[in-house]
């Protein structure tokens, strides 16, 4: 219907698009003028205006600039700039951010009549709150650039751009350089065969500073996942379960960000939900797109108070519920060196745990009645090691048979021969006391002494890292 019209505006803006690009706007066009006066979405009456100052003006930029994807159209409107150039850009992608209702439903109603599915609305304000993954945006709204560099600046990376495009007001703005920001293109034009003046300005993101805000909503909704707000909840009371007892359940969670990226790498089978707390604030990018590539399902946004019931380590960090492997009985074999641990502190089981995978001694065995590995506590000591070693349950410490056992068992205890002159044997188990009790009587052990002054004793978790040190050094021919 508008067809020639649009076309012949276009050529002399030299604007080339295809005739199906053109067929589109023609339609964007006619459902504007349906729709203008029910959603409030121009004042712009006259079509051949319509045309210049939001169809053309909208386009142009493509002549001065290269359009970023994905990009963000902030206060899009009626969907300008954002539709018309979703419309000439189809291999490009644009997230439209309009909070007013009705003009909300009038982008819907073009984006579904279009079949545009290179866009995406957002229908919010864009605060502190709202994160996109995008490489730019652009904005035709009122704002002052300084208020929309300030409202962009948490989520842009280092080299995005924002571009503004303005009207001669633009002129008594104060244009300069930016903390975050550089300016790239300050330029006045004219749209061709017009007397419409604008202003394109162009800034460019110089810091690496992001920030994420993970919320739940007034609503009880978060935009991330799902929210859970009252300890009534199923879900919450499962990991409730999960927090005072692991080892029934062979779940366990794990805090911190390293070694939630980790286990994500190497075993992202294990891993089943992701729990994080209402406001929690992420400025790791890295760890951001982790979230943002993990399954909203499978993302647990927690009211604060709850989340403080089941982080037992109190790191505030997000928490990943892991299913670990059951723990089976060791059979009595072997290894080159096997570290046996009876300490009942989770966080002794851990530090011993990340000191034996750090020296390469990757079998473990947890005597009877010593703390579970797979206790967040342990795990978090352990800084994940607990997931790079076979781990087998073994017998207290008083039932230890040595005639069952078909390698030296070496004890350590302040009564034995000077750990640096033994000759460590191609295998056996390296065993340490509880802490507190040490060890009991075991007939035929290898008892080893590591010297010390002054002090008592040494930590239990201590002398079994200076113990492996001493096998790794021997046995791997290491110099240090």
């Amino acid at each position: 219907m508008y067809e020639k019209k649009i076309s012949s505006y276009l050529k002399k803006s030299s604007l080339q698009l295809t005739n199906e690009a053109i067929q589109h706007l023609s339609f964007f066009l006619k459902l504007l003028l349906q729709y203008n006066q029910s959603h409030d979405l121009t004042r712009i009456k006259d079509i051949d205006e319509i045309i210049i100052k939001h169809f053309v003006d909208s386009l142009y930029i493509t002549s001065l600039i290269d359009i970023p994807s994905p990009l963000l159209d902030i206060g899009t409107g009626a969907g300008f700039p954002g539709i018309p150039l979703a419309i000439a850009l189809r291999n490009n992608f644009f997230i439209l951010a309009e909070s007013r209702h009705k003009r909300v439903e009038f982008l819907t109603i073009v984006k579904n009549e279009l079949h545009l599915d290179n866009v995406e609305i957002y229908p919010h304000l864009v605060t502190e709150k709202s994160f996109f993954n995008v490489n730019g945006v652009i904005t035709r709204a009122v704002e002052s650039i300084d208020e929309t560099l300030h409202r962009c600046r948490h989520f842009l990376i280092k080299n995005n751009f924002i571009i503004f495009m303005k009207g001669p007001a633009v002129d008594e703005e104060k244009i300069e350089e930016h903390h975050d920001y550089s300016l790239v293109i300050k330029k006045h034009y004219t749209l061709p065969d017009t007397q419409y003046q604008r202003r394109i300005v162009v800034y460019k993101k110089v810091t690496d500073e992001i920030k994420k805000i993970y919320y739940i909503a007034k609503d009880s909704t978060s935009p991330d996942g799902i929210a859970v707000t009252s300890s009534e909840n199923k879900r919450f009371k499962e990991f409730k379960k999960i927090a005072a007892n692991p080892k029934k359940y062979n779940t366990t969670f794990v805090s911190g960000k390293k070694i939630i990226k980790e286990l994500m790498d190497t075993k992202p089978q294990l891993c089943k939900y992701l729990i994080i707390y209402d406001q929690y604030t992420e400025s790791d990018r890295d760890f951001i797109h982790l979230i943002s590539n993990f399954d909203k399902q499978r993302i647990i946004i927690l009211k604060k108070s709850l989340f403080n019931e089941i982080d037992i380590t109190e790191a505030q960090q997000p928490v990943m519920v892991v299913q670990v492997p059951a723990l089976t009985q060791w059979d009595f074999t072997c290894r080159e060196l096997s570290l046996m641990l009876p300490f009942q502190d989770p966080v002794n089981i851990g530090a011993a745990i990340r000191s034996a995978v750090a020296f390469g001694v990757t079998h473990i065995i947890v005597s009877e009645n010593a703390a579970y590995p797979f206790h967040q506590k342990a795990v978090r000591a352990s800084a994940g090691a607990v997931f790079h070693c076979s781990i087998e349950k073994g017998p207290a410490l008083h039932m230890l048979d040595t005639r069952t056992i078909p390698c030296p068992i070496l004890a350590l205890d302040m009564e034995g021969e000077h750990i640096y002159d033994y000759k460590f044997p191609p295998k056996a188990i390296l065993l340490a006391g509880t802490e507190g009790p040490g060890l009991p009587a075991i007939d035929k052990a290898v008892k080893l002494m590591i010297p010390i002054q002054t002090v008592e004793s040494l930590n239990a978790t201590v002398a079994v890292s200076i113990a492996l040190y001493e096998w790794h050094k021997q046995n791997k021919n290491i110099q240090y």
